[in-house]
């Protein structure tokens, strides 16, 4: 099956561009005000993470079908957790614990919704979303995988906005279904767009309105919503742009590196500024905090390799 929005050419620097917006946006809440403005465009780039994840997944399901979920757990999931452990151990020893043992920390997560580092319910929300994935996909046949991924997807949505956690954990969780779903359809879908130039401008044009409708009225089930339209638009206009990680050879280093910055920026930042060493010029503040993370990153990057199992 022929790709349209994230081939393994445009994949890199698109994963590393997001990751870079991230940790921009994140910023503002260590104290540089001037990158305050950013702080909306976080939940979109995540959902765009999430979006990518699902359709990858389902693209490499259709190349290599039932075999390739022989080592996904090994290979997927340890990909996920090791490193989250990792920066895990790495914040702990920089910044504490916060006088929180691990049982509690264990009963916050799943009470509360409240893990080691804030933004760490990423790493409970893609790990399940892979469960769910390997799940669905080993039992049900047919077409019917993707569709019970989204229904699991909406009940966790659910559950966690009935549980009060914050709506980081839920409000861009249906990007991860739509994704596969996405990849799915992907050859209909710029079959329509390509048929006249109005079609696709219609599309993204139709999207961008849903979207900005549904994040105006603002109520949790329309803003989750409102994140199923804005990845379909990122995907129309990156298949447009002619991105190429061989042109791009920083941007693809930093995008294999893209989740491990993902992970480790949060305790760079709160180490910088915390009780021990504390920098107060914004401009050296954020040159130290992007060094240091992507040097943890890569370092924790090539650790994870080793530490997994090679599998055919």
């Amino acid at each position: 099956m022929k790709t349209l929005s994230f081939n393994n050419r445009k994949m890199p620097p698109v994963r590393a561009l997001l990751a870079i917006l991230i940790v921009l946006s994140h910023f503002s809440f260590f104290g540089v005000a001037e990158l305050r403005f950013l702080r909306f465009l976080a939940p979109v780039c995540v959902s765009i993470f999430l979006f990518i994840s699902g359709y990858g997944l389902m693209v490499s399901f259709q190349k290599k079908g039932k075999d390739y979920l022989q080592t996904f757990l090994q290979r997927r999931i340890l990909k996920i957790a090791l490193p989250a452990i990792a920066v895990s151990i790495i914040h702990l020893l920089l910044c504490g614990n916060g006088e929180i043992s691990l049982l509690e920390r264990i009963r916050l997560v799943f009470t509360k919704g409240s893990t080691l580092l804030p933004h760490y319910w990423f790493v409970w929300v893609i790990l399940f979303e892979y469960l769910v994935f390997w799940f669905s996909f080993k039992i049900l046949p047919g077409k019917y995988p993707p569709y019970s991924i989204l229904f699991c997807t909406v009940s966790f949505t659910i559950l966690t906005i009935l549980a009060g956690f914050d709506r980081c954990w839920w409000i861009c969780s249906l990007s991860f279904p739509t994704g596969l779903l996405f990849a799915t359809y992907e050859s209909t879908i710029f079959s329509f767009c390509s048929k006249r130039e109005g079609h696709y401008w219609l599309v993204l044009g139709l999207s961008g309105l849903i979207s900005a409708g549904l994040h105006y009225i603002g109520n949790p089930i329309c803003l989750t919503c409102c994140y199923i339209f804005i990845p379909v638009m990122a995907a129309l206009v990156i298949a447009r742009i002619p991105l190429d990680a061989s042109r791009l050879p920083v941007l693809k280093w930093i995008g294999t590196i893209s989740y491990e910055l993902y992970l480790i920026h949060i305790t760079i930042m709160s180490f910088l500024r915390g009780t021990l060493v504390y920098i107060s010029s914004d401009a050296l503040y954020i040159a130290a905090v992007l060094c240091l993370s992507i040097c943890f990153a890569y370092g924790i990057h090539l650790l994870c390799q080793l530490l997994t199992p090679k599998t055919n």
